[in-house]
């Protein structure tokens, strides 16, 4: 686990050093992580499947989610880096 994970795990979200401050990538997909499984706790206990998360998974295809996967690794890293190298210098 990263150092974003931890402070995303601490409630350390937000902030000078918070966790999307710290790799707003991997912070983003806590975000995302953290809805998931409201939406999957929501259906377990309700039992009630929603029509529009059927409806956006038909849509949208399996390389579109790995490719917006990428470009946000890829865009947080690039952001990390650039930090890293500002305040060096």
């Amino acid at each position: 686990m990263t150092t974003s994970v931890y402070k995303f795990a601490r409630g350390e979200i937000f902030g000078r050093n918070g966790a999307f401050y710290t790799q707003p990538a991997i912070a983003f997909l806590c975000s995302v992580m953290v809805v998931a499984a409201i939406f999957a706790f929501f259906i377990a206990v309700l039992g009630v499947y929603c029509g529009f998360i059927s409806r956006f998974f038909t849509e949208i295809k399996i390389r579109h989610i790995i490719l917006a996967l990428i470009v946000i690794i890829a865009a947080g890293w690039a952001v990390t880096l650039a930090r890293a190298l500002a305040a060096r210098h």
